[in-house]
């Protein structure tokens, strides 16, 4: 029996060892994966960022284009507004 139980542990030691090396090898590839797919996401979320910053600044020029005086002006004769001068007896001047 004591023979028996060597061989049955030195089995075991066989057995666990074959597990730890293919854990060793498993480990590497599964990083790898994991980074090629982290670095796939970056460059989709950089994609992203381009096309966001592409919005505002189409946002951005037509923000400025709508509060020029040219453009302010024929709103008004478009739709009819008349403007008056304010005078000065009826402003109130404020300090900060």
């Amino acid at each position: 029996m004591n023979t028996e139980s060597r061989i049955k542990g030195k089995l075991f030691l066989i057995f666990a060892a074959a597990v730890l090396v293919g854990i060793c090898l498993v480990v590497p590839v599964w990083q790898s994966a994991v980074n090629a797919a982290l670095v796939s996401s970056i460059g989709s979320v950089r994609s992203d960022i381009s096309a966001f910053e592409g919005i505002k600044m189409a946002l951005e020029a037509d923000i400025a284009h709508h509060t020029t005086p040219e453009y302010l002006i024929a709103e008004a004769v478009r739709q009819n507004i008349n403007f008056t001068q304010i005078s000065n007896s009826s402003t109130v001047a404020l300090a900060f």
